[in-house]
Formats: C-alpha cells, sequence, structure tokens
C-alpha cells in the first residue's frame, strides 16, 4: 500500500510569480489646454496660442516635434460644461515625452504655470521592455519550480515533467514605475533619480510527480 502511494502519479498546478526592474529612460506627461469665449472662434484661437505655447515650452526642455502629440481640438457650448454658462468652449489634449526623467517633476510644474489642467503623473517607461518580460517569465517560472519542489518533497515524490503552463491575461501582467528602493538605489545612480520601470508576471504551471 505504501509503495503503490508513492509511486503512483499526481498532478500538482502552482502559480509562480517574477518581477523585473530597471533604471526608467522615458517619461510621458498628458494634459490639456482650455479657453472660453463669446464665439467659437474666439475659443479655439485661444488654444491655439496656448498649443503654440506649450509647444515652444516644451521644446525649450530638450522635447523634439515628434515627441510631442495633440489630440484633435473639440469645441462644445459652455452650458454642456458649466450649466448656465454661455459662451464656448475649446478643449485639446496633449502629451509629451522626455528622456529628462530626473527633472520631470519641474515640467509638470512648469505645465501648469503655462495654463495646462489636468496634468496627468508622470508615466516611467524604458526601451528594454523585451528584455525585461523575458525576465520576469523567467524569475516566475523558477518559482513556480520552487513552489512544485516543496509539494514534491512534502508528498515523497519527484517532479518529472512540467504538463502545461499558462501566463497569467494581460489583467494579471501589470506594468509599473515607481521610485526605487533603498537596494536598488545604492546599486544605481540613474535609478535614484529616475525612479524605476517594474514587469510582473505571473504563470500557471502544472507539473506531473511520480
Amino acid at each position: 500500500l505504501f509503495w503503490t502511494w508513492v509511486s503512483s502519479p499526481m498532478l500538482v498546478t502552482v502559480t509562480g510569480t517574477g518581477e523585473a526592474s530597471v533604471a526608467a529612460q522615458e517619461a510621458t506627461v498628458s494634459f490639456s489646454l482650455s479657453a472660453s469665449d463669446s464665439s467659437a472662434i474666439g475659443a479655439i484661437s485661444q488654444v491655439k496660442g496656448k498649443i503654440q505655447a506649450i509647444k515652444n515650452l516644451l521644446k525649450t526642455s530638450g522635447i523634439s516635434e515628434e515627441d510631442i502629440f495633440e489630440s484633435q481640438l473639440q469645441v462644445v457650448p459652455a452650458s454642456a460644461v458649466v450649466q448656465g454658462a454661455t459662451g464656448f468652449q475649446a478643449v485639446v489634449s496633449m502629451a509629451a515625452k522626455t528622456v529628462h526623467v530626473a527633472s520631470v517633476s519641474d515640467l509638470v510644474s512648469s505645465l501648469y504655470i503655462n495654463d495646462a489642467v489636468v496634468v496627468s503623473q508622470p508615466v516611467l517607461s524604458s526601451g528594454e521592455k523585451g528584455k525585461l518580460e523575458e525576465e520576469a517569465l523567467d524569475k516566475a517560472m523558477k518559482d513556480a519550480k520552487t513552489q512544485a519542489g516543496k509539494i514534491a518533497l512534502k508528498n515523497w515524490k519527484f517532479i518529472k515533467k512540467i504538463v502545461a503552463v499558462t501566463q497569467a491575461s494581460s489583467g494579471s501582467t501589470s506594468t509599473v514605475t515607481s521610485k526605487a528602493d533603498v537596494v536598488t538605489e545604492s546599486q544605481s545612480q540613474e535609478a535614484a533619480l529616475n525612479g524605476v520601470f517594474k514587469i510582473v508576471k505571473a504563470v500557471s504551471v502544472s507539473y506531473k510527480m511520480w
């Protein structure tokens, strides 16, 4: 009976997680510009003036033309935005990508000073995303194997083979931007200044054991 229990196959499914991070290399800031006037043409003219002023600011900050984005300008009756208001309101959404990550907070302040509204939290990114995803996946697989090994030892089994692997859906695979922790900061001055770009992966792995 004991031998039958030990030698009988067992299927175990475990979930492993892994994360990888690198110093952020770019930051993208999104914001909007708006203006109100008694006429639609007047509101549009004011917003266009603000767009040009913001573009000049961004270029002065070292951001190239191709890294400045803007949506189509929209004009609506002011009463559609504020009850009882008269005239028209023009709105445009914009975004800018900069490699000067360490000074992005200064850029946000400058945008507000130059009439930008609703400036978003800067989103950090890295050109090494593909490499980070591979590293995070490798760590997730190792974590799953470690968990399976503990189960095998507890049940007097040996891991023979992987029978199925499922990566987490996009909803469970997260890309995070944050300030570097103390260890990361001590190892990388760039990470200490710019913060880190982090990717987390999760896998579900099924092992067959005997």
